[in-house]
Formats: C-alpha cells, sequence, structure tokens
C-alpha cells in the first residue's frame, strides 16, 4: 500500500485586452502600461467567479479537514502550485482567498511547490534558461515571504519536462520535480507510482493521471463507469495498489467550477480522509516528504526534442506550439527579451513576462475534437484569430514602446 501526494494546480493568466479597447502605447506614460494592455475587469470578473465557486469553498473545506485530521497518527496532508498570476489577482481581488492559503500553510502539513512566476514557456526558451530561472527565483521568493518556506519541489508549467529542464531545475537547488506519468517514458513493467530519476540524478515525481482523472474531469461524467465516484470506492482503489507512491494531481477548479457543487466534489473531499483510515497502510505526504522516504527506482529519460507535458491527448507542447500563429508570437516573445531587458524599464519587462504567460498561446490551439473543447472552454477570447490578433498587436505594441524608451 502506497504513501499518497493530493496535489492542486491553480492559475489565473492576466487576460488581454481587446485590440479596438487598447489605449496607444506609444502614448502611455509610464506607470500606465499595464492598464493599456491587460483586461482588469475581465480578470476580476473571472477570478470572482472562480473564487466563489472553487477557491473560497474549497480552501475553506481543506482547511477544515486538515485542522479535523492534524492530530491523527496519520494525519491528511495537501499540497498546491499557485502562479505568482495567481497570487497577484488574490492580492488585487480577493485578499480573503490569499488569507485562506495562508491558513493553510500555518497548520505545517500543506506544501507550496516552486513554478516559474507567469506560468510560461521560459523552460523551453534556450539552453542557459536564463529567464526561466530569473522567474523561478521570482516565485521562490514570493512563496516565501506569503507562506513561510521556500518550494523544494518544482512543478513547471502544464508540468513541461525533459532532461535538460530537470538538470536546470536542480542547479537551481530544488530537491525534486513533478511532472505527467505520460506512457511512453513508462515502457515494460514500470508504472508511475514510483520515485524515478532523471538522468542528472534529479528526483522525478509522475502523476498517475487515470486516478487523477477519475476525480479531476470523470467525475461528474454520468456516462462513465466509475460513475457515481464515492470516498470509499477511490480510498479501495488506493489502498490495493502495491506500489510505493501515487501521486493525485489536478486542476484546482475541479473542485466547484469545472464541476459544480451540485456533483457531490465537496462531499467526495470530506469523506476522503475517513474513507482512508481503512486502510492504515496509505498515508498521505507531501511531495518532498514522499522523495525523503522513499528510495529511487529506475530512470526516466525525456530528450530535449521529446518534451512532454500534462495538456490533452499528446501530452507534448502541441497545445501551445502546435500551429503557426503560436510558433510565430512564440518566436517574437523570444526574440523580445533582450530589447526589453536592455531597457532596464521594470515596468515594460513585466508586462512582457505576462505576455509569456502559456495561456495566450494556449487560446491559439486548433486542435480536433475533445482537446479543442478544452481550449475553447478555458479560452478568454472567443475564438483562436481574436486570441492571435489580441496577443500579436500586444507584441508589436510593446516593442515599438520599448525602442521608444530605449531611446530615451
Amino acid at each position: 500500500m502506497p504513501l499518497v501526494t493530493f496535489f492542486f494546480f491553480a492559475h489565473q493568466p492576466d487576460r488581454l485586452l481587446p485590440y479596438d479597447r487598447r489605449r496607444d502605447l506609444l502614448q502611455a506614460r509610464p506607470g500606465t502600461v499595464f492598464h493599456a494592455l491587460f483586461d482588469e475587469e475581465l480578470n476580476a470578473q473571472v477570478f470572482q467567479k472562480v473564487a466563489d465557486k472553487c477557491y473560497r469553498p474549497a480552501t475553506r473545506l481543506l482547511l477544515d479537514i486538515v485542522e479535523e485530521h492534524r492530530h491523527d497518527q496519520k494525519p491528511f496532508k495537501v499540497s498546491f502550485g499557485l502562479s505568482g498570476t495567481l497570487l497577484d489577482q488574490m492580492q488585487r481581488f480577493g485578499p480573503d482567498v490569499l488569507s485562506l492559503f495562508k491558513a493553510l500553510a500555518d497548520t505545517g502539513l500543506v506544501e507550496f511547490t516552486g513554478e516559474t512566476y507567469f506560468h510560461s514557456l521560459a523552460g523551453l526558451f534556450d539552453s542557459e534558461r536564463v529567464e526561466f530561472r530569473a522567474q523561478a527565483e521570482m516565485h521562490s521568493r514570493r512563496i516565501e515571504e506569503l507562506f513561510g518556506r521556500r518550494p523544494s519541489v518544482f512543478r513547471n508549467t502544464e508540468c513541461l519536462y525533459n532532461n535538460s529542464i530537470a538538470a536546470t531545475v536542480q542547479q537551481m537547488g530544488y530537491e525534486a520535480i513533478i511532472t505527467e506519468g505520460v506512457d511512453k517514458i513508462l515502457e515494460g513493467w514500470r508504472s508511475p507510482d514510483f520515485v524515478y530519476a532523471a538522468p542528472c540524478g534529479l528526483p522525478v515525481l509522475l502523476r498517475n493521471y487515470r486516478l487523477s482523472d477519475d476525480i479531476g474531469y470523470r467525475f461528474s461524467n454520468r456516462d462513465w463507469e466509475g460513475w457515481p465516484l464515492r470516498a470509499d470506492q477511490f480510498a479501495e482503489w488506493l489502498g490495493a495498489n502495491t506500489d510505493m507512491h501515487v501521486l493525485i494531481a489536478l486542476d484546482y477548479e475541479a473542485l466547484g467550477e469545472h464541476m459544480w457543487a451540485d456533483t457531490g466534489i465537496f462531499e467526495f473531499i470530506r469523506a476522503l480522509p475517513n474513507a482512508l483510515k481503512g486502510y492504515p497502510y496509505v498515508e498521505c505526504v507531501t511531495p518532498t516528504e514522499a522523495v525523503h522516504r522513499l528510495p529511487v527506482v529506475g530512470e526516466v529519460n525525456v530528450g530535449d526534442y521529446e518534451t512532454i507535458s500534462w495538456a490533452d491527448q499528446e501530452r507534448d507542447t502541441s497545445a501551445w506550439l502546435g500551429n503557426q500563429m503560436q510558433w510565430f508570437c512564440y518566436e517574437e516573445l523570444r526574440r523580445m527579451e533582450p530589447d526589453i531587458k536592455a531597457t532596464g524599464d521594470a515596468e515594460l519587462i513585466d508586462c512582457w513576462r505576462r505576455l509569456l504567460t502559456s495561456d495566450h498561446l494556449y487560446y491559439m490551439a486548433t486542435k480536433s475534437f475533445s482537446d479543442q473543447d478544452v481550449h475553447k472552454y478555458f479560452s478568454a477570447y472567443g475564438s483562436v484569430f481574436e486570441a492571435f490578433v489580441r496577443l500579436q498587436t500586444a507584441i508589436t505594441s510593446l516593442s515599438h514602446l520599448a525602442k521608444m524608451r530605449r531611446q530615451g
């Protein structure tokens, strides 16, 4: 019977204004560029909707559960990956939500992982990964400032992973990295439910996507053979697992936003700790505890041109780099880096980094069937072409503004 880690991702992007509502950036005074580019009204609207359905009720529920079971022989523990842009929006739009997460941190039973501050694709930029390192350090400092401890485990944007990313993460001082338990990297006997290592030696925790998606995607599907999923049934599946470590990782918004309260998702989470007590060898641990307590059993080898992620059926980079529109914007953003940073202007650098947020490219995906439905569900813009126009015109305007400011 295994150690079990419950891990939730949570992120909100800063959404771009439509081109026809955007103020002329070339006329923007210092301190006004963010508001000339980004739609704060829409950001606030989406944040409050998600906070009311998920962040507030789900975080209160988990805080209650952690407090209720904190003196158990095997207390209930959870972990979170919160992007920097989400933390920023909590401070702007929902300081009460941030207070709930601080209360969770104060229990000592909740771990917060590291990631890129702006939920970006900077890990793919170049072999030196200068921007990737900068964003990871920004995020680490912010987590320590808010929750009292620097992250020791890293989860890259959307679980993007390859050998070089793992080596960079190791060089930054992290003890482990989380990624997707993609079938193609687990040939033969291998299961995602062990601790592996990258070629550099960094421990790798793999998401069990089947069990995670039973909660995160299939829970409310009445056509699923496992519906209705009860806490005792899920606990039985975990208890029957003879491997060492099960990583249950899902989008936090699954709790209440993607699957509304009337699906019974909150009741399921509420009942799970007691259901797990029926299996005395099952124990909840944080990611850091898992790598401290368990041996590495083998290596996962993911080449730099074989990058994996947790997105779409392909579980690769195609959710963000699958068509020419996405590649064009991605390359433009990469090329801007030296010019933007040469300005030394913190405001412009911050806005450029917010344009790097992976969501802007995700909204441009042209997939098929259910994958495209997911992209459309998350998009704030209505069409892939509107997403392209918003991002490309923002890139052009910011690039021209940077040139003007460099020239004085």
